[in-house]
C-alpha cells in the first residue's frame, strides 16, 4: 500500500550575500536547495523561513516534501541531514523544492 506525497509549505529564503539572484535561479533549475552546518554546528542544514515570501521582500517562495526538523525554532523550518529527504553532499545539506515565486530577477 502506497502513501501519498504530502507537501510542506509555504517557506521562503529572503535575497542575501547567500541567496543571490544567481542561487535563486539555480534552486528554480534545479528544484535544490541547499545549506550549510551552522556557526557553531556540525551538522548541515537548509534554512529557510516559514510562510510565503512578504510582497515587499525580494526572495523565493518554495514548497518541499519533505517535512522540517521537529525541533526547529517556530518561523525558521530547518531540513538537518543526513535523514529521509535531506542528501549531504560535502558539507551541504539538500532537499527538494518546488520554486513558486522568485522576485531575485537580475533585472530588479
Amino acid at each position: 500500500m502506497g502513501s501519498a506525497a504530502v507537501d510542506y509549505g509555504p517557506f521562503h529564503r529572503l535575497q542575501s550575500p547567500t541567496q543571490t539572484p544567481d542561487d535563486a535561479r539555480r534552486q528554480e533549475e534545479t528544484g535544490e536547495l541547499w545549506g550549510r552546518a551552522p556557526r557553531w554546528g556540525i551538522r548541515p542544514r537548509v534554512k529557510a523561513y516559514g510562510g510565503p515570501l512578504p510582497a515587499s521582500q525580494r526572495g523565493i517562495e518554495f514548497w518541499t516534501r519533505v517535512r522540517p526538523d521537529r525541533d526547529g525554532l517556530p518561523g525558521l523550518p530547518t531540513w538537518t541531514g543526513p535523514r529521509a529527504g535531506v542528501t549531504v553532499r560535502g558539507e551541504m545539506a539538500v532537499i527538494e523544492i518546488r520554486v513558486i515565486r522568485n522576485t531575485q530577477g537580475s533585472e530588479q
